[in-house]
């Protein structure tokens, strides 16, 4: 058995670079990890984009259509940090193709669109999670620790903000995250990783 998990994702913008910068770091990080990723193909609907993210980033091969390529037989995992309103299709149908699942976050429009990715998930039997990457960051860890611990007695009600100054710039574009609107309509996700 291949100790490499060939990884085809769909997205190659913001979150493309981040989750490709991730892949290539992941081997110096944890080098004796049972698997370690190999950046097979990108996905993206330009063309050009999506081959100049190829290039850039140290994927070995770029497509246009997702379609396609949750149905290759040289792809183990489907990661998805497409726009957030195409999760759910991308997600049930590489599911149906046995295909694990990393999904970044908000994983679906709704509370119902989230239990139906988990339960394809589920019913395939594949692997899946959420990018709650805030999780492993040393004051998450560190309130864990604490919570597990029992230093801090039994927790009824736990309030935290997390700052970061990544928004700060004000040439940086008014993205959906930062109009309130939108952030009561979008679940942050319920999906249990296995």
């Amino acid at each position: 058995m291949s100790n490499r998990l060939r990884v085809g994702m769909v997205g190659y913008k913001f979150m493309g670079k981040a989750h490709s910068n991730a892949y290539r770091s992941l081997p110096m990080f944890f080098p004796s990890a049972p698997l370690q990723p190999e950046m097979s193909v990108i996905c993206g609907r330009n063309e050009q984009g999506v081959q100049e993210a190829a290039d850039q980033f140290g994927w070995s091969e770029s497509v246009t259509d997702w379609r396609e390529l949750v149905k290759r037989d040289d792809i183990d995992l489907i990661d998805i940090n497409a726009p957030s309103d195409a999760h759910k299709e991308i997600a049930l149908e590489a599911a149906r193709q046995g295909k694990h699942l990393f999904c970044e976050k908000p994983l679906a429009l709704s509370l119902a669109d989230s239990r139906e990715m988990l339960q394809a998930a589920e019913d395939a039997g594949v692997a899946h999670m959420v990018g709650f990457n805030y999780r492993f960051s040393p004051a998450v860890q560190l309130a864990k620790d604490l919570v597990e611990s029992g230093r801090l007695g039994k927790i009824y009600h736990f309030r935290a903000f997390f700052l970061q100054d990544w928004i700060m710039d004000p040439s940086f574009p008014l993205v959906w995250r930062l109009q309130k609107k939108w952030l009561a309509l979008v679940p942050m996700g319920i999906w249990a990783h296995t």
